[in-house]
């Protein structure tokens, strides 16, 4: 069957360019082909798939004047093949309620037809013109409020005995009860159930013969056939405005089903019940699955706005789930559901405050203003300025329009997410009821807990403040040491990101070398492909003028070559499919390295912020490095080379087993930067001269060296932390002593003396 696309321009002459696109039936095939040539104006008659199309006889326009004939009884129908109007002889266009039948006469025709054309019904005259599946006891495309009348229960015929075989099969498969509406059977199977149903009594029908999935494909086709859904179409509105505004509305889903006509009410209830079945089925196998398998399915089934609005349900997707979800986890359907796991409470824990408050019984908005993270009167384009290249997870809070109300501004999936925090009777949160007493409060919560507990497309926390106070403040001691820390954490992960980058990048360009040469040997496999069918079209074109003693060996020639075609064929199918494998593997690398970036940018920024920081305050750039290279080797060894005589190798000038008193007096009247230490029980201490008088300082030793404060345990030996503060200030540790250990107490006056004409 060639497909061709008339004056669009696109010419696709085989059918498997439509099993690329992934539309594999051919009824739909056909009807996207007659669609597209009314578009461009084309005659479908003219084009090769319309000759496979059933032709059709016009039904008679006049009235018949016979005592039999009446007015039509028209309903919107699904057909599941190619047809005609029977008023204009053109086709039925789409894939569903393309058009009107008349369930007396078998009458098909569009919508429009039916009031320009009008036609009387008169079955005996009109049987020629009906099609072969044409059954006046169709169950299928009836008002559900006439089917549940009929059956006399709670919901139509058909759509229990699909539930009752449903529910049989995942008595035994409850491992699988939530994904058996997932699976989609072929659409002529799920049409013979159709058939079954609407050909005689549907109480009669066993479906035991058909797969269950063929009897999930008939139920939700028979959902989809309803001229009017489950939630009828005139109150879509108002369950997608309640969806909307749950906080400010008074009234909820529950209430608004609760108005729903009879028929449609109970048809909702006792599918409902259904699903919580499967939900129970599916938790006692012990596999954990997310409603999602069912709201993903159904949130159009059960509701849909009018057909002329029907683009709505594009923007109102994640609406009509979240009703569904809604309805699903609160409503009570006469089913006891799974326990649902509520996400744990956990005790606020504020952010580092910045500077300490000294107002006693502070309002909100200054609370806030000593979190780094909340920005005041921003605009829109600042706060896209400053999250412009951040990671996901990067926020601020910034002052709402509205007054009392806050904006919390998320980057999540590389653009910014909006969220208003509402702001209520002293209580702060994103919907009603508001349970946080502060935002400090929502937002240290939500620094620990993923937002996809408030909406489950944000499935993140807020891991990463934009601060408006770093290196602004002056620092405390404290403050100094949290940020070396902080500091090392961060480079830290920076060298870790960036080492994985490099090894995905490493990984990327391999592959990518790969699959240059898999596309050279696909193009070589085209090429002998192309070969050989010429080499075929020739043996073909021999066979009927050659000798008769010649065909055999002819024919025999041509199975070995079609045999070695195949081979060939074969082969670049495989190839295709490691390509197209290899290919998703490099584009997954390429992805994760672009969502690396950002982080790789946030955390060098980071780095050289907080180095800066710490410079400002009296750290020296070399320590810094030192520290973040890891370079804490022994300094005697480091300098072993250029202060080979240097006396402070020499533990016996500087080290003395004395009391302060006697420290104190050996270093009387001793010029600047004289020092001696000496042992106690827990610690050693430092006395040195500074400004014509004696300090002291504790020298402490952990695991991981010595040292005077966090983090800088990091020499080896005493002797380690002599040499290097014999050339930096101990001003890295306080901004008040601004000396270096020059003077070993009991150093030799030649060697004091050198040492004080090369004080820097």
């Amino acid at each position: 069957m060639a497909l061709y696309y008339g004056n669009c321009g696109y010419g696709f002459t085989q059918a498997h360019k439509y099993q690329e696109m992934g539309i594999k039936d051919e009824f739909h095939q056909k009807s996207i082909l007659v669609c597209i040539d009314e578009l461009c104006g084309q005659n479908s008659d003219a084009q090769p798939y319309a000759s496979r199309l059933p032709p059709v006889q016009c039904a008679d326009m006049e009235a018949s004047g016979c005592s039999a004939a009446t007015e039509h009884r028209f309903a919107e129908y699904n057909f599941s093949s190619m047809q005609r109007c029977h008023l204009c002889d053109k086709f039925l266009y789409g894939l569903v309620h393309q058009g009107l039948q008349c369930r007396e006469c078998g009458l098909c025709c569009h919508r429009f037809c039916s009031t320009t054309q009008p036609t009387e019904c008169n079955v005996p005259k009109l049987e020629r013109i009906r099609r072969p599946s044409f059954t006046q006891n169709s169950v299928f495309g009836l008002e559900l409020s006439d089917e549940v009348n009929k059956s006399g229960k709670e919901a139509p015929l058909v759509l229990m005995m699909c539930v009752q075989e449903i529910e049989q099969w995942c008595q035994e498969h409850n491992a699988e009860a939530l994904s058996v509406y997932r699976i989609s059977s072929k659409a002529e199977e799920i049409n013979e159930v159709k058939a079954v149903f609407n050909q005689g009594d549907p109480s009669q029908v066993n479906l035991s013969s058909f797969s269950v999935h063929c009897v999930a494909g008939a139920l939700k086709k028979y959902l989809r056939e309803l001229p009017d859904p489950v939630i009828p179409v005139d109150m879509y509105s108002r369950f997608i405005d309640i969806a909307k505004n749950k906080a400010s509305s008074s009234k909820s889903l529950l209430d608004l089903m609760e108005e729903l006509p009879a028929p449609h009410k109970s048809t909702l209830q006792y599918l409902m019940a259904h699903f919580c079945r499967l939900w129970r089925h599916q938790h006692e196998s012990g596999v954990t699955d997310g409603l999602d398998k069912l709201s993903h399915v159904f949130c159009h089934v059960l509701l849909r706005p009018p057909w002329e609005n029907i683009i709505e349900i594009v923007e109102n997707t994640k609406l009509h789930i979240e009703i569904f979800e809604e309805l699903m986890r609160n409503g009570s359907w006469g089913e006891v559901i799974p326990p649902i796991p509520s996400p744990p409470v956990l005790p606020p824990r504020p952010a580092r405050h910045t500077h300490s408050t000294a107002v006693t019984s502070p309002t909100v908005e200054d609370k806030l203003e000593n979190y780094e993270w909340y920005w005041g009167d921003l605009s829109r384009e600042e706060v896209n300025e400053k999250l412009r290249d951040t990671p996901d997870g990067t926020f601020l809070v910034r002052n709402a329009t509205s007054p009392g109300d806050y904006t919390l501004t998320l980057r999540k999936g590389g653009s910014n997410k909006l969220i208003k925090i509402y702001h209520k009777d002293h209580k702060y949160g994103f919907v009603e009821p508001l349970e946080f007493n502060s935002v400090v409060e929502l937002i240290s919560y939500y620094q620990h807990n993923s937002l996809a507990i408030y909406n489950k497309t944000l499935d993140i926390k807020l891991l990463y403040a934009v601060g408006k106070n770093m290196g602004m403040d002056n620092g405390t001691a404290e403050d100094v040491t949290e940020e070396v820390n902080n500091l090392i954490k961060i480079n830290h992960e920076y060298v870790e990101k960036t080492g994985l980058y490099d090894r995905l990048y490493e990984k990327h360009s391999k592959t990518s070398l790969e699959l240059q040469l898999k596309h050279q040997a696909l193009d070589a496999f085209k090429e002998t492909l192309v070969v050989f069918e010429e080499q075929m079209d020739l043996h073909k074109r021999n066979h009927k003028d050659a000798a008769p003693h010649e065909v055999q060996k002819l024919h025999e020639n041509y199975e070995l070559l079609k045999s070695r075609y195949l081979s060939i064929q074969e082969s670049k199918s495989a190839l295709e499919v490691d390509i197209n494998r290899k290919s998703s593997h490099n584009r997954g690398l390429i992805s994760e390295m672009n969502s690396m970036k950002p982080e790789i940018k946030r955390l060098y920024k980071q780095r050289e912020q907080l180095k800066k920081w710490l410079i400002d305050r009296g750290k020296t750039a070399d320590m810094l490095d030192n520290l973040l290279e890891n370079k804490c080797e022994s300094m005697a060894e480091t300098h072993a080379e250029s202060d080979h005589n240097l006396p402070h190798l020499n533990e016996s000038y500087w080290l003395v087993n004395c009391e302060r008193e006697r420290a104190e007096e050996m270093l009387r009247d001793r010029p600047d930067s004289t020092f001696l230490i000496r042992p106690k029980p827990d610690c050693h201490v430092l006395s040195i001269v500074y400004r014509g008088a004696v300090g002291h300082c504790k020298i402490f030793h952990k695991d991981t060296g010595y040292g005077f404060a966090d983090p800088y345990f990091i020499f080896r030996t005493l002797k380690d932390l002599v040499v290097h503060y014999h050339k930096t200030s101990l001003a890295e540790h306080n901004n008040e002593l601004d000396v270096s250990l020059m003077i070993p107490v009991r150093a030799p006056p030649a060697e004091a003396v050198y040492l004080r004409m090369n004080t820097p």
